[in-house]
């Protein structure tokens, strides 16, 4: 499992992570000790960002704006997405995507984990 952070080279181009090693050691953790709230940067560009991000229920991100599109995808569990005036509530295996600069935010309605991809904009960067 890769905890650092990728980027793309000349040399290497492309780039492959296990999402499943890091859902499944959130899931592995000695539940005294579990640290499900956790955030692992997959990789990081200046036009694409690739984040594994796991919750504890009841755990949220508050209010803020990504620097691009984004996709959200669930992964594990059910999270409730706000954006703007409207709430969603999206579960394991579904893929929400928002528009660049959309006021949102995440609260974790069970255990959870999501990949969030961020294309984020050249003006944004």
């Amino acid at each position: 499992m890769r905890d650092s952070v990728a980027t793309f080279t000349e040399a290497s181009p492309m780039a492959v992570f296990d999402v499943g090693a890091q859902l499944e050691s959130v899931r592995l953790q000695d539940p005294a000790q579990a640290e499900k709230d956790r955030t692992v940067i997959l990789l990081k560009t200046e036009s694409l960002r690739l984040i594994f991000r796991s919750f504890s229920e009841g755990a949220s991100l508050p209010t803020h704006k990504a620097p691009g599109p984004i996709t959200v995808q669930v992964l594990d569990g059910q999270i409730e997405f706000t954006a703007g005036t409207r709430t969603t509530p999206v579960r394991k295996g579904e893929v929400l995507a928002l528009e660049s600069g959309v006021p949102h935010s995440v609260k974790a309605l069970s255990d959870s984990a999501i990949l969030i991809t961020v294309a984020v904009r050249p003006e944004s960067s």
